[in-house]
């Protein structure tokens, strides 16, 4: 039996995928969740053989969350269920530690066979040749890769316009040291201020 826990922000979607998922036999949802934070309080006491989430959710981005998670647990299969078919949000999520990416548009038997993929060990990515993926994505640049992991979770806290304090407190740091990261990123993404790396964000297609 593999056990699963759902995040996704929306009720019913997690309720449909619930209901869908259980009745396979070879499958159980062990847990849901609408946030990443409660998501990796999930994750961490209930152990699932594999987690289904979103990208986008409160308090929390999904790619926070599987940094988060993933410094915790290195071990965990987590499988990206998402609407956005960019390049840039599949790129970002496999070299987060993803194991899978699939897009909200699947079908039933598509999703089932994924999570029973990643539950083996395997990674399951869209295919550029089978898959409708955004064209104009590869034009951009994902301004992640030139960051490490400390380093993309204050980049997203800074996106949603936290302050250095607030971000110190979110992740348990110093002032000093949410200032040292802030400033490390500005100079590695070549921007000198909150305003202009949040543009680069929104180019990036990392806002959404």
């Amino acid at each position: 039996m593999i056990s699963l826990i759902l995040a996704d922000d929306h009720q019913l979607m997690r309720q449909g995928l619930s209901q869908v998922l259980n009745a396979d036999p070879e499958l159980a949802v062990i847990g849901e969740c609408g946030d990443g934070q409660e998501l990796i309080n999930q994750a961490l006491k209930l152990s699932p053989d594999v987690i289904v989430m979103d990208i986008s959710m409160p308090k929390m981005s999904g790619l926070v969350a599987i940094d988060k998670l993933l410094a915790q647990r290195p071990d965990a299969r987590i499988l990206v269920l998402s609407m956005h078919n960019e390049l840039e949000y599949i790129e970002t999520m496999q070299q987060a530690g993803a194991r899978g990416y699939m897009l909200k548009e699947s079908s039933a038997d598509e999703l089932i066979n994924a999570i029973k993929l990643v539950a083996a060990g395997k990674q399951v990515f869209p295919d550029q040749t089978t898959t409708d993926i955004h064209p104009g994505s590869k034009s951009r640049v994902n301004p992640l890769t030139a960051l490490t992991r400390r380093e993309r979770e204050v980049f997203f806290l800074v996106a949603a316009g936290n302050t250095s304090r607030k971000i110190a407190e979110l992740l348990n740091m110093s002032l000093k040291t949410a200032e040292n990261h802030r400033s490390n990123i500005y100079k590695k993404l070549e921007v000198g201020s909150s305003a202009e790396l949040i543009r680069l964000a929104g180019k990036a297609g990392l806002l959404e």
